[in-house]
C-alpha cells in the first residue's frame, strides 16, 4: 500500500490527467477492428494485454478514490476549523450583549413571537424592537431565521 500512497500523492494535483488516462485505457480495452465484414476486438489475439489494461484501469480507479478521500478529509478539517472559529467569534459577540438582550435573544431562538416576548419580559413593543435591532447589529445578522441558526450553532458547540 505504500506504493499506492506515493502514486496517489504524485497524481493529487493532476487528477484530470488521471481521469483522461483511465478513459483512454478503457476505450483501448474495448476497441474494435473492422476487416471487410468482420468486427473483432483488437485484443482478441492477445487477451493478456486486455487484462493488463483492465488491471491498470482498476489501479487508476483506486488512486483516484484515494485522492478524493484525501480531498474530502481536508475539506472536513477546514469546515470544522471554520465552524469553531465562527462559534468563538459569535461567543465573543454574545458577551457584548446586555443581560436583557441575551434574554430577548434566547426567546427569539426558542421561536417566540414579539407578542410572546413582550408578555414574558413585561416590556413595550418599542423597547423590544430596540433590543432586537441591537442584537442584529451586534451579531451581524438580518432576521430571526439567522438568529435561530446562530443559536443552533452555539448549542451544537456547547
Amino acid at each position: 500500500m505504500g506504493i499506492l500512497i506515493k502514486i496517489s500523492n504524485l497524481f493529487y494535483r493532476r487528477q484530470k490527467l488521471l481521469e483522461m488516462a483511465a478513459i483512454f485505457l478503457f476505450l483501448s480495452v474495448v476497441a474494435f477492428k473492422f476487416d471487410n465484414r468482420n468486427v473483432t476486438l483488437i485484443w482478441s489475439d492477445y487477451p493478456f494485454i486486455a487484462l493488463l489494461l483492465a488491471f491498470v484501469i482498476v489501479l487508476i480507479a483506486i488512486i483516484w478514490i484515494k485522492i478524493e478521500k484525501q480531498k474530502m478529509q481536508s475539506l472536513i478539517v477546514e469546515i470544522k476549523n471554520n465552524s469553531s472559529e465562527k462559534s468563538s467569534i459569535l461567543e465573543e459577540k454574545l458577551n457584548i450583549l446586555s443581560a436583557r438582550q441575551r434574554e430577548v435573544f434566547e426567546l427569539i431562538i426558542q421561536g417566540k413571537s414579539n407578542k410572546e416576548i413582550i408578555t414574558t419580559l413585561n416590556i413595550e413593543l418599542s423597547t423590544l424592537k430596540t433590543h432586537i435591532n441591537q442584537i442584529y447589529k451586534i451579531l451581524e445578522i438580518k432576521n430571526r431565521k439567522e438568529a435561530q441558526s446562530v443559536g443552533r450553532m452555539l448549542i451544537k458547540n456547547d
